[in-house]
């Protein structure tokens, strides 16, 4: 943690500033030590180079943090893989418009891993902290970011709302979320995960295996699928498909990478079975959230997968 990072932070319990007491530290880098709030006189330690806010230690907050945490323990060289770092930027690219991603470098990783390869930047800082009670003066981001995460809070739409109050005025915000699928992956999505939310960890990392073993075997068919027409009730609409393809966005979700990377498509089934909270929404939903945050959306992009959007904050 760099001591630069107080004039930024607040405590997130009480909104005053911090008093800090070094431990250990490495140049100009606090290693250990603790953050203590001048006021209510909360305390939040520093281990490993960042500050920890993470305060709410409830059953399901705890089980979505452990989620991700024994992903990127046991698969985050997959996805550092060169290949799959560049299908990652493109994709953001794609998503939200953006011409290029500069010195953007990808940060789909843990906080730790995240500050292991980027700790030492002089205008970067990592903290560790719950969406829901973030430590920052309100007002204080020009652009927000959230690829991928609201989904697995407690509420989405009250965590976005939350999220916006951090935005200065004429910033900027973007999300990404999960897409409501076709009815019957919908369903299919709530039955398996009502049961595999209560797997431990290496049972589900199994269950993602046979996913991923099922979407193998599907993709290896190489065969296609033409509908003729579409079919409202199944939310399946016309065209030609891969089978893999066809049973998974409407289906069934096992996953399979193109590369044929086993190891990185357990962890994509496991980043969608284990967590406690993964919802879905549609566009209509996620428009009604910028409109009454008063945010003008600047892109939208709908894909199977989920939705990104972007917008700005009236000045």
């Amino acid at each position: 943690m760099k001591p630069s990072i107080l004039e930024h932070i607040v405590c997130p319990t009480c909104r005053s500033d911090f008093k800090l007491l070094t431990k250990s530290k490495l140049k100009n880098e606090i290693k250990e030590g603790t953050l203590i709030c001048v006021k209510c006189k909360d305390k939040f330690k520093i281990t490993k180079g960042i500050p920890r806010f993470v305060v709410d230690l409830t059953k399901d907050f705890v089980r979505t943090e452990m989620a991700f945490s024994a992903k990127w323990k046991n698969h985050h060289r997959n996805h550092h893989a060169k290949d799959w770092v560049n299908w990652q930027k493109n994709w953001f690219l794609e998503r939200f418009d953006w011409k290029s991603i500069g010195q953007f470098n990808t940060f789909l990783k843990s906080v730790d891993f995240a500050y292991k390869k980027y700790g030492t930047s002089s205008n970067i800082h990592f903290i560790q902290a719950d969406i829901r009670q973030l430590p920052f003066r309100k007002t204080f981001f020009d652009y927000i970011f959230s690829d991928q995460v609201l989904h697995h809070t407690k509420n989405t739409s009250t965590s976005f709302k939350y999220l916006t109050k951090f935005l200065a005025k004429s910033g900027f915000i973007s999300i990404y979320v999960y897409n409501k699928k076709a009815p019957i992956r919908e369903y299919v999505d709530d039955y398996i995960r009502k049961r595999t939310v209560k797997m431990s960890v290496r049972e589900c990392t199994e269950f993602s295996k046979d996913m991923a073993y099922l979407g193998r075997t599907l993709s290896k068919l190489r065969k296609k699928i033409t509908i003729p027409r579409d079919i409202p009730l199944l939310g399946v609409k016309a065209g030609t498909y891969d089978i893999q393809r066809f049973v998974y966005w409407n289906f069934l979700k096992c996953f399979w990478d193109e590369s044929d990377n086993f190891q990185r498509s357990v962890g994509v089934n496991f980043d969608w079975y284990y967590p406690k909270f993964a919802y879905r929404h549609t566009v209509s939903e996620v428009k009604k959230w910028f409109r009454d945050a008063k945010l003008k959306i600047t892109t939208l992009k709908e894909i199977e997968s989920g939705i990104s959007v972007t917008g700005r904050k009236k000045s």
